[in-house]
């Protein structure tokens, strides 16, 4: 990472670690299954970004390529917890959503056992016909996250219009739909940064800047959807109110 970059992969660690710890202490503490999907998926993301960052600093430059593999593989069972979360959340009594998720889990081992059987354990090779089985298995959670949570947000709509949903609820929906769509652009922009690595070895500025800016977004919504601040509560609810009060006029 190029300039001071990896201190908004460092701090995006931390933050992941610390909504992943209140999931997961949440899911214990309800004895819900989704909630600890959730936690472990996001305490996954917050080790990977963490690693992903250490390399710019001096003392683990040594040892660059295990701990990018490190963080690959801690990264990838988060992106296939999300599409498990999605399954058991919005499509429990599919058999194909089901299938869904083999099919994930399915590329992104066939991906990073392609990868490493040829040599290329940072992963970050697009000429490598194998990354993009693993790139199609990480991708692919995100975007049907943000499909699934869209289609219920329209339903939650026409709830909230007749009184049987709360506005904040219908929000949260809308907020999980943009932080899947989010992460899948996310997922496009690696894309371009992979790219420019593979040219230059060295991640560029304009691709860091980039994502990064992605990923501070994704954080945004997920803690607005999850651990919303009072006021904005509120304000979802007041606005709600007001759009309501309007259309009875």
């Amino acid at each position: 990472m190029e300039g001071n970059a990896y201190l908004g992969e460092l701090s995006a660690g931390i933050i992941y670690l610390l909504a992943g710890a209140r999931f997961l202490l949440l899911g214990i503490r309800t004895g819900e299954a989704p909630e600890r999907f959730l936690g472990a998926s996001f305490m996954m993301f917050g080790a990977s970004g963490i690693l992903y960052s250490l390399p710019d600093i001096q003392f683990f430059s040594a040892v660059e390529t295990p701990i990018f593999f490190a963080a690959r593989v801690i990264y990838l069972p988060g992106c296939v917890l999300v599409g498990v979360f999605t399954e058991r959340v919005f499509r429990p009594d599919a058999r194909w959503a089901r299938w869904f998720v083999r099919g994930v889990v399915a590329l992104v081992i066939a991906g990073v056992g392609g990868s490493v059987a040829i040599g290329d354990w940072e992963g970050f090779s697009l000429s490598n016909g194998w990354f993009w089985f693993e790139w199609v298995g990480y991708t692919l959670p995100f975007g049907w996250a943000a499909t699934e949570a869209f289609h219920q947000y329209l339903q939650a709509q026409r709830r909230v219009s007749i009184g049987l949903c709360e506005p904040s609820v219908c929000n949260r929906m809308l907020l999980w739909s943009l932080f899947g769509a989010i992460q899948f652009l996310s997922c496009v922009v690696v894309l371009g940064q992979y790219a420019a690595y593979e040219r230059e070895n060295v991640f560029t500025s304009t691709w860091d800047l980039l994502y990064s800016s992605a990923t501070l977004a994704a954080l945004i919504v997920m803690w607005l959807a999850f651990f919303p601040p009072r006021i904005y509560v509120r304000w979802i609810n007041g606005a709600s109110a007001e759009l309501e009060s309007a259309r009875d006029r």
